[in-house]
């Protein structure tokens, strides 16, 4: 491309490609949404410079697991994830997402995850309204699970029959016809706990036939962890889906170092050819709607947000059933509906979890909550703080890989978490000595440290300024030509 085109140039930066590869000292031009040009720029004309001199420059980090279907519509600004450097989001996770809606008469608890707009008829409307509103960042959309339930069957919570079984996978795929990328399961949660293996994978051929994929919040993250592994692992092994495990973690104290067994089975899947990948967050406490049945069996639980009692958000469950002189599982039913955090995991286990060659980052952040879990608006920047440059559990360029092109390559992203001449122009520019969350379980929506520049198909979106204009896109999944290091196999 023509040097006189640019009309940015992020110069003298230490440019780490997003691929593994060695940082180098490089500039990186970008002309219109892509990178131009990435080499000694400096005879080159801009319409705007950026000295990013003792800088690190990467690709814009890849949210594999969002709760924000909803937030572009109710809170398009998306601030806890650009001041992160998050240029791209995959929602509709955990088998809840901003379409289809409902029959009349059925509900989930879990949809309270997403926000208070009505659900959308479907995947199409809702893609429709997100390019009437103009994502803030990109996002790539799963259809949830409970959704086709609760859409297709008028009892969600008993067997689909023949019909209803049809009619969830009619509409699975139409999803993927509109665009969105795959399917996600919550079989930790009602009504999708419910499914029987049959369901499931008639649910991942459809996805597979398109070549989409099915992601899980597994049904069991404390005991049955292993077998809940298993049985997804099994829908993509007797489906051919590729497969995502949620926010692997292995729950409460007798549970912990499960995961040594755990990954030993995915890698044995790989070894199967089950396209399989996982992702965490890195903090040891959980985050989704309070369930009274967990009361007594885990010590920490911290209030989020409750309906009835809104003043009870950011007060431990303990301190509550105290003050109302009953026992912690009457307290939390009264709360209810409301969320949580957990406090039920080994930060060891998750820092070896991360390790994994084919461990993603998702935030899992849940921005309807009134007190949010911390990682909402620190995961990216506690991986770079905490585990690179202070735990050193890998190299900065490892973790942005894990961060940046495997997404990409899992998720089937072309031209997106790499910075390569032609890649979309997605780029975050930050200090690697000063970068790091500020979040706290006391104060959870601090932004981070560290972050200096966010730009979005080659527009800027962070720091924010007037009338900055809105540059993300709808993001479908496309078959990757390049083999990252680390994916799947």
């Amino acid at each position: 491309m023509r040097q006189e085109a640019l009309d940015l140039i992020i110069e003298g930066g230490w440019v780490i490609d997003g691929l593994g590869g060695p940082r180098r000292r490089a500039d990186v031009g970008v002309a219109g949404e892509r990178i131009a040009a990435i080499g000694d720029l400096a005879g080159a004309s801009a319409a705007r410079r950026v000295d990013a001199r003792g800088k690190i420059v990467a690709p814009g980090f890849i949210d594999v697991h969002g709760h924000d279907d909803l937030m572009f519509v109710e809170r398009p600004g998306l601030e806890w994830k650009t001041t992160q450097g998050i240029t791209s989001v995959v929602v509709g996770n955990c088998g809840v997402s901003g379409a289809p809606a409902p029959l009349p008469g059925n509900t989930a608890a879990a949809l309270a995850l997403l926000g208070e707009t009505p659900l959308f008829a479907d995947m199409q409307a809702y893609f429709g309204e997100l390019r009437a509103q103009r994502p803030m960042i990109n996002v790539a959309a799963l259809v949830g699970h409970a959704n086709l339930r609760l859409a297709a069957m008028r009892d969600p919570a008993a067997q689909p029959t023949a019909e209803e079984q049809d009619a969830m996978q009619r509409m699975l795929d139409d999803a993927l016809a509109a665009g969105a990328v795959g399917f996600s399961t919550g079989l930790a949660y009602q009504p999708g706990g419910a499914a029987r293996p049959a369901e499931l994978e008639g649910l991942a051929r459809v996805a597979a036939a398109r070549g989409a994929m099915h992601t899980s919040h597994i049904r069991n993250e404390g005991d049955e962890v292993e077998a809940a592994v298993d049985e997804v692992l099994s829908v993509g092994r007797n489906t051919g889906c590729a497969t995502v495990l949620s926010h692997h973690k292995c729950m409460m104290p007798q549970n912990w170092g499960k995961s040594r067994a755990t990954l030993a089975n995915i890698d044995r899947a790989r070894g199967q050819g089950v396209e399989v990948a996982l992702d965490i967050y890195p903090y040891p406490g959980s985050s989704t709607i309070l369930i009274p049945e967990r009361a007594e069996t885990i010590d920490d639980i911290r209030i989020t947000w409750s309906t009835p009692h809104p003043e009870c958000g950011g007060q431990f469950l303990s301190d509550i059933a105290a003050r109302w002189g009953c026992d912690k599982t009457t307290a939390a039913r009264r709360l209810c509906p409301a969320g949580a955090i957990y406090f039920a995991m080994d930060e060891a286990e998750v820092q070896r979890i991360f390790q994994h060659e084919c461990c993603m980052v998702g935030s899992d952040g849940l921005p309807n909550d009134a007190h949010p879990h911390p990682r909402l608006w620190g995961s990216f920047t506690r991986v770079l703080g905490r585990y690179v440059r202070e735990a050193e559990l890998m190299t900065l360029e490892t973790a942005i890989a894990k961060m940046t092109s495997l997404p990409a390559r899992v998720f089937g992203l072309a031209g997106r978490g790499q910075l390569s001449e032609g890649a979309w122009a997605d780029i975050v520019v930050f200090d690697a000595d000063t970068v790091e969350d500020r979040a706290t379980w006391e104060a959870p929506t601090l932004a981070s440290a560290g972050v200096e520049h966010v730009l979005v198909n080659g527009q800027q979106v962070f720091p924010a300024a007037a009338g900055m204009a809105r540059p993300g896109k709808i993001l479908r999944r496309e078959a990757m030509a390049q083999t990252v290091a680390g994916a799947p196999r």
